[in-house]
């Protein structure tokens, strides 16, 4: 028993055998919420930086004299309270926001949302024979998706290898996010809606997830 995946064409009415090592997979929303936060994670660059009253210029000079002024006792310019002062708790550039993320749990991952995905028939493959050179080929087969699925063109997802790469350049021009199987993140496969396959991208993922 496998799943049934819809060749991309004018009617979407041919089917393929695909992905049967899913068919009893229990999706891991935990460890795919893990692993999602974890890429969020390292894409934090951390750069807002704030300086402490020891790193803040002047403030080698006592303001006033401590009494006869009536004002307020101060000792040094670079106190938090001042306007130009240091900062108290603020942001620093010297925190590790980076996580690792384990092969093995990338793969469950994967594995996860890929059978939401198949389960929710959100899943589809071009034909043997695709080839989308120019954009107005990629954007009338979008068109044709957005009407019978309901769904927006940045939605959907176009999965290559570096063999069809060439093939499916016309998609380059369109709303549609591109992404080369081999190197995939898993925030943009679950944001996508909807994910076409090549032909040698659908063999890829499936060796991958079977190892």
């Amino acid at each position: 028993m496998s799943f049934k995946i819809k060749i991309v064409d004018e009617n979407l009415n041919k089917t393929v055998d695909a992905f049967d090592s899913l068919v009893d997979y229990e999706v891991k929303t935990n460890l795919l919420a893990q692993v999602v936060r974890s890429e969020l994670m390292n894409l934090r660059s951390g750069n807002a930086h704030t300086k402490t009253r020891a790193e803040v210029s002047g403030g080698g000079k006592k303001p006033w004299k401590q009494k006869g002024t009536g004002r307020a006792r101060h000792g040094s310019t670079r106190s938090p309270i001042w306007v130009g002062g240091g900062v108290n708790f603020g942001p620093r550039n010297t925190v590790n926001w980076h996580c690792k993320i384990n092969k093995s749990s990338r793969i469950t991952a994967i594995k996860s949302i890929l059978k939401d995905r198949l389960s929710e028939d959100s899943v589809y493959q071009f034909s043997d024979t695709f080839e989308y050179l120019k954009t107005k080929n990629a954007v009338e087969t979008l068109s044709n998706l957005r009407e019978k699925l309901n769904t927006k063109d940045k939605q959907t997802i176009i999965l290559y290898s570096n063999e069809d790469k060439s093939k499916v350049i016309g998609f380059n021009s369109t709303e549609a996010q591109m992404m080369n199987v081999g190197n995939m993140k898993i925030i943009n496969l679950v944001n996508a809606r909807n994910w076409i396959l090549t032909p040698k991208a659908k063999q890829i993922l499936e060796e991958k997830i079977t190892k």
